[in-house]
């Protein structure tokens, strides 16, 4: 949903007339924390491939650890026009897995309608390793998953940070003060 929003971000800031070259010039406070969490989040991904003991804590450890050192990154950059807005969505987001032991709350009709009777079944039973039911989870409303149709809309705290990504995308690239550097300028004065 990141990609989406980042692209949705530049859309909007082309129609308000701004330039994607100014996404450059923007000079973020601490950026190796978003790598520290780009490269944990990774590491997630390649364990969800399967090549990963289930029966381990890693799992959930590496995803509190994206969440800190994201959260950490979106606070050293709160002076920057929107920054609050993700900042809270993975706030919510957060919140959810904490109230909840470390497993995102999941609708058992959700479960069925996107992914069939089997992996319901295993919600329902509590087999499933990061998922547990919302009906039975603390703050479900935060992490549960909204589906239209077939179609999965994700929680409330990641349509908050796609929406706060969005707009802080769309705030750098409209932002007139943000110089070009390709554009060098001289006062009048200066070669008298």
């Amino acid at each position: 949903m990141f990609l989406e929003a980042l692209v949705l971000g530049i859309i909007i800031g082309f129609l308000r007339r701004g330039k994607i070259s100014r996404l450059a010039y923007v000079r973020f406070n601490f950026k190796f924390l978003i790598f520290i969490s780009a490269l944990l989040y990774l590491a997630i991904i390649v364990m969800n491939l399967g090549l990963f003991d289930y029966s381990s804590n890693l799992y959930s450890i590496f995803l509190l650890m994206t969440y800190i050192f994201t959260g950490l990154f979106l606070i050293a950059n709160l002076s920057m026009k929107f920054m609050v807005i993700p900042l809270i969505g993975l706030g919510a987001n957060l919140l959810a897995f904490l109230a909840n032991s470390f497993k995102f709350p999941l609708s058992s009709e959700a479960a069925a309608k996107l992914y069939g009777t089997e992996i319901y079944e295993l919600l329902i039973s509590g087999k499933m390793l990061f998922f547990t039911p919302a009906e039975a989870a603390s703050l479900s409303f935060l992490g549960n998953i909204i589906t239209i149709g077939n179609w999965i809309i994700v929680s409330v705290g990641d349509l908050i940070t796609a929406i706060g990504v969005a707009m802080v995308v769309q705030s750098i690239i409209s932002d007139k003060f943000i110089q070009n550097r390709n554009r060098i300028t001289f006062s009048k004065d200066i070669l008298r």
